[in-house]
């Protein structure tokens, strides 16, 4: 299974959880507010940032960003 690493605040944290965990192995670490958030994906055995997003971002928007950017990366 593909592993991708969140860090967020709680609430996004749960709410991508919720909505990536059928496709992805997730870890999950959890950073303060007012800080720069991403995921991470294990693409070809190393760690590379799909996306960056502000804690107060939409998850619209972030999941929109993810699934442009790790289809991009993923190739």
């Amino acid at each position: 299974m593909r592993k991708i690493l969140i860090l967020a605040v709680e609430q996004i944290n749960n709410k991508l959880e919720e909505k990536l965990r059928h496709k992805f192995d997730i870890e999950l670490g959890i950073v303060s507010h007012n800080s720069v958030c991403e995921i991470k994906a294990n693409i070809k055995k190393r760690w590379v940032t799909i996306c960056r997003f502000a804690s107060d971002e939409s998850l619209r928007n972030i999941m929109t960003m993810f699934e442009i950017n790790y289809n991009i990366r993923s190739r």
